[in-house]
């Protein structure tokens, strides 16, 4: 019997390598790759959800693709407007983009380009 297809886990993998034109040349970036589940990475997924200003830098993120500090987990945020890394809870593929594109959409709203 064929294992069942994760859909949801599909749909994030299926985003590596876009960089889309959110709004006013604001970029979201999506990079998904598959790993070996580990303690730290235990989904089996390394990511990297980024939002960029029109100068390209990074001003707000989501991943797993370093440790944060001495925690044993990876998952973190890069916070708008902080150097300070937070902790983030992975609770699957569709909530991690849920989150994301919230924090997103509230970034770009209270910088007025939405």
């Amino acid at each position: 019997m064929k294992p069942k297809l994760d859909y949801e886990l599909e749909l994030l993998l299926d985003l590596h390598g876009h960089e889309l034109d959110f709004a006013k040349n604001f970029v979201v970036k999506y990079e998904v790759h598959r790993v070996t589940a580990t303690k730290g990475r235990p989904s089996g997924i390394k990511y990297s959800l980024t939002l960029h200003d029109p100068k390209g830098e990074r001003i707000y993120g989501i991943d797993n693709a370093h440790k944060a500090r001495r925690r044993r987990e990876f998952d973190h945020r890069h916070p708008y407007g902080s150097t300070k890394l937070v902790p983030y809870e992975y609770r699957g593929p569709a909530v991690l983009l849920e989150d994301f594109l919230r924090e997103v959409e509230r970034i770009l709203t209270e910088r007025g380009v939405l």
